[in-house]
This record gives structure tokens, sequence and C-alpha cells, in this order.
């Protein structure tokens, strides 16, 4: 029987009364709004900032809002206090291609070498879309326009439109565009661009013959592409032909230095065994991937299942140097604290450096209600799949009992695994603003939180109390995209307050502080006010320490050796 007596000692100190955690989060608050911004007339100062970027050396860059009426945002790279202007709205460019527009649409594709990537808009009118490369020593320079030749194409046929780039630490870009000119239609205006080196050519186009053993199929679409450090690059597209159904008209390609080898293709039989049983993969979804340090690929297909109802079921996918296998499947095991769960559907993907894939999934289970239906879990290369953070727990560090109502998709991962989430709150706290908590979740377990709406962190000397959390890109920064966290454990983002003045800010990364609920570094009486809570609520979530499914007196003599040391490591 459960002992639900909480010791005397502690209740001497009076733990229990501790109040809700109000003070500074663990933050250094990198810059603001109201701040002159470098490189522009006296009296100009950011109003406001598009989601940052942080490289494996530090370097931030981020698209800031102006207050300038006629050149509304610019581009900047750098360190708290020591910032370079790369671009700004309204500048002239060199080639004749007028001044440049429209940055804040930009998503930013950032490298260790403070080099740029993004889209964007230049010239009279609206200006025409460009893809750009920018950096300190070499400017702003268009790597590829709309209307352009498209090198390595017959005359006539021209770039119509842009995906956003990639890039990586060698500085090479790679984007997919649409083509028009000639001989392009609907059914082969697809492609994927490698620029390396000052030369710009296509990897793969419609109308090329992916697989030789069919030389009646042709590629049609191609999208989204990721390119690695190594120069690896790995996209997805669509296929036509004959032998093409819609159940298997999509495929996925590998590339270095131009060439393409096709990975995978809807139809494919991919064996488990030596009596040549496996599944047969069909729709490959080609924008759901990502892409590690190591060049191993996590991405999204369906494959034949006799017990879905539809005869397909969604999975997640690895490759590597020994093939292609089924990462997690619906029929997948999971170790979700003691509940037996089994997935119902995948909803995002992520890869760190050691192999290890973090998903969202919908799940099933005798247990399972509306309120928990969902969550985060890590598939280990071991084939382990175990849950990491779950809809319905409650939520760490925050006042009143609150519980996680819908898990955002948008993660990004640490360098040992790691999550960083984010989640509204369900239920209502007269006097606390509560509404969101970004946390981090730890491969041991535990849930902290960085900081929730609602908490008040000193802004230059003054305390604000902050109104929204903003988004943030998903990405360890290891497939060119860009990324919110580095190597480092350096994790960048960006707040509004209620005074509508915005900062960017930087959480760094710190070891697993089992006990820490309110994010602060010290496990301590207010700590013991939340664990009281998980305690008496006697469920799975950020109180159970010892993953067993509930939080119970194991857990609070877990809890007590880390509240005896009350410094976290």
């Amino acid at each position: 029987m459960r002992n639900t007596n909480v010791p005397a000692c502690l209740l001497a100190a009076g733990l229990l009364g501790a109040n809700a955690f109000a003070g500074n989060a663990p933050l250094d608050v990198i810059l603001t709004s109201s701040t002159a911004a470098p490189g522009t007339e006296g009296g100009t100062t950011f109003t406001s900032f598009m989601a940052p970027a942080v490289s494996e050396t530090g370097t931030i860059a981020f698209v800031g809002n102006l207050s300038s009426a006629s050149q509304s945002s610019g581009l900047w790279v750098g360190t708290a206090g020591n910032w370079t202007m790369l671009a700004r709205e309204g500048q002239s460019l060199t080639g004749g291609i007028g001044p440049l527009k429209s940055l804040v649409s930009s998503m930013l594709a950032f490298n260790s070498n403070s080099q740029v990537a993004f889209i964007a808009r230049s010239g009279s009118g609206d200006g025409t879309l460009r893809v750009f490369r920018a950096s300190q020593a070499l400017g702003v320079q268009a790597v590829a326009s709309v209307g352009q030749q498209a090198p390595g194409m017959p005359i006539g046929v021209t770039f119509r439109d842009f995906g956003d780039p990639v890039i990586n630490t060698s500085g090479q870009i790679s984007f997919n565009a649409s083509l028009q000119g000639p001989g392009i239609t609907s059914a082969n205006q697809g492609s994927v661009w490698l620029y390396s080196a000052g030369t710009l050519l296509p990897v793969l186009k419609g109308g090329d013959i992916p697989n030789l053993a069919q030389p009646t199929t042709t590629v049609r679409e191609l999208m989204l592409p990721l390119l690695n450090a190594n120069g690896k690059l790995a996209f997805g597209g669509v296929v036509q032909g004959p032998l093409v159904a819609p159940i298997n008209e999509s495929a996925r390609w590998t590339a270095s230095n131009w060439i393409p080898s096709l990975q995978i293709v809807g139809g494919t039989l991919v064996p488990l065994s030596e009596d040549g049983g496996g599944y047969i993969v069909r729709r490959v979804l080609p924008g759901m991937h990502r892409m590690n340090s190591a060049g191993t690929i996590a991405f999204f297909a369906d494959h034949d299942d006799a017990l879905s109802v539809t005869k397909f079921a969604h999975s997640i996918w690895l490759t590597g140097p020994t093939g292609i296998l089924p990462a997690v499947t619906r029929i997948s095991t999971l170790q979700a604290f003691g509940e037996p769960l089994s997935v119902s559907a995948f909803s995002s993907v992520l890869l760190d450096a050691a192999g290890n894939v973090h998903f969202k999934a919908t799940v099933m289970g005798a247990q399972v209600t509306p309120d928990t239906d969902h969550g985060f879990f890590t598939r280990y290369p071991n084939g382990t799949v175990v849950q990491r953070v779950r809809a319905g727990q409650l939520a760490p560090g925050v006042n009143g009992s609150r519980r996680t109502f819908e898990i955002s998709p948008y993660a990004a991962v640490g360098p040992q695994g790691e999550l960083f989430l984010t989640a509204p709150l369900k239920g209502f706290v007269p006097g606390v603003r509560y509404d969101r908590v970004l946390m981090v979740n730890y491969t041991d377990g535990t849930t902290s939180k960085i900081v929730a709406t609602g908490d008040t962190i000193t802004v230059n000397g003054q305390g604000k109390t902050i109104a929204s959390i903003g988004n943030y890109y998903n990405g360890n920064g290891q497939d060119g995209q860009a990324s919110s966290i580095n190597g480092n454990g350096q994790f960048i983002f960006r707040l509004q307050f209620t005074d509508n003045s915005w900062a960017i800010v930087r959480n760094q990364l710190r070891p697993a502080c089992v006990g820490d609920f309110n994010g602060d570094r010290f496990v301590d009486d207010e700590d013991f006010s939340y664990f009281a809570t998980y305690y008496d609520a006697l469920t799975s979530g950020p109180g159970d320490l010892d993953r067993n499914g509930m939080c119970d007196d194991m857990d609070f003599v877990v809890f007590g050796a880390s509240y005896a040391n009350i410094v976290c490591p």
C-alpha cells in the first residue's frame, strides 16, 4: 500500500507552502528591440525579430524588423554586442539586379563560417525572386534568379520558382526549383540544384530516367533537398510512367558532386530476413526527412500492412551503410512508463548525430484518452522505442497542477538527444498566465521547464513578463537547414513581452538535474511543491523519476537525494 505521508522533517521546513515559480528563467538576453540596429542610420532601432539560427561556433543569424519605414528589415550575423549587417531591404545589389526586397519572408540557412543562404526578391516593382548567398567577405550575391537561363539546360529553359535553400559548412548550396520554357510542362518541371565553388548545375531534373531497369519511368517533381557537411545530398520526388501507379509514384535519391543515386522508389521490396520476407514500400513522402552528419537519413513512407484497414501503414525508415530498414512501424512496441502502447500515426521526425530517431506520434492503448493520445518518442539504434514526453502530463515548473494539452510537432534536438518542446496548457489559474511552456526533456526521462508565458525575466535591468514564445526551427545543424541549437547545447529563440517588445535569448543546455522541475538549477523548496503535486497525482509524468509508470515512494527517495544536494551538477 502506498505511503502518502510526507516525512515530518520536510513538512517542518514549510516546503509545501513554496510560492509559484516567478523568478528569472535561466536565460541570457542576447539582443532586445529598441536597441540601435548596427550598420543603419542614427536613430534606427529594432522593433522585432524573425526566428534566429545558431551555428556550431555560436554565431547567430537573424532577420530584424526596423523602425525605419522606408527600409523595414535587415539581416545580421554575430554575437551579443558584436553584430554585422549583411543585407538590408532597399540596398542596391551588384550585377544590375536592383534593390533588395522581402527579407521578412526568408528562412535562413546558416553555416559556421557566417555564410547565409536565403530567398528574397530584388529589382523594380515587386521584384524578382532569387536565391542569395550573403557573407561579410563576399557581400550579397545572387546564386539563381527567376527568369534566368538555367545552367546546363536547353536554351530558353529558365527558372520559374524556388524552394528554400540549404547550405553546409563548406558553403555549398542546394535548392529545388521549378522550370519553364521550351519542352517544359507540368510533367517535367521539377529539378534539384547544387551550387559549389562558383558552379551551379542540376543534380536531377524532370524527364531524367532514375532507374535504367525501367527506362519508361521518368522524374516529374523534386523537392526539399538536405545537404550535410560532407557534401551528401538527400531529396525526394515524384516519378511517372506506364509502370507507375499512384501508390508507388514517389522516390528518394542521394547525390554527391552532382552525381545522383536512386535510394528507393515506391513498390520496392525491402527484405527483412533470408527467407525473402519483408515490406513492400509504397508512398515515400518526399518532404518528410532528416539527415545527420554521418549521412544517415530518416524518412516517412507507407508500406503494405495486412493488419491495416486500408492495407497500408505509415512508418519511419532509416538508411545507412547496411541499407534501408523500417525504424518504427504501427506494430512497434513502445516502452511508455509501464503502459502498453502502439502507434496510430506519425507527424514529425528528427535525427541526431548518434542516429537516434525522435518523432511525434499519435498512440493507441487501453489506458489512452483523448487528452493523452500523442507524445514524443525516441527510437535508439538498438531498436528500443521509449516515450519521452506525453500530452496530458503535469507540466514541469508550472503552478496549479496544469497539464500539457497539445505538444507541438516542432522540436529541436540537442547534442545528446535532448528534446526542446513547447506545449499549451490546460486549465486556468487566476492571476497566473501560463498558456504555453517551453521545456527540455533529457534522455534519462527528466523534463525541466525553460520558460513559460507569464514568467518574468530581467531585460536590461527591468522585469518583463513573457507574452509569447516565438517559433524555432527543428534540427541540429547537420543537414544544412536552419537550427535553433548547436553541438555545444546553445539553444537560441525569441520572446515577446506584454509591452510588445522582443528579445533574442539563449538557454545553455546543462546536464540533466533530477528533481529540478522549474529549471532554475536548484532542487529546493519550489521543486518540492511541484513534486508533492506529482506525488499526490500517482501518475506517470515529470514526477516519475524512475520511469516505472507512476510517481510513488521510490521516486520520493530519488527526489530526496537530489533535494539534499540542492545545487545541480
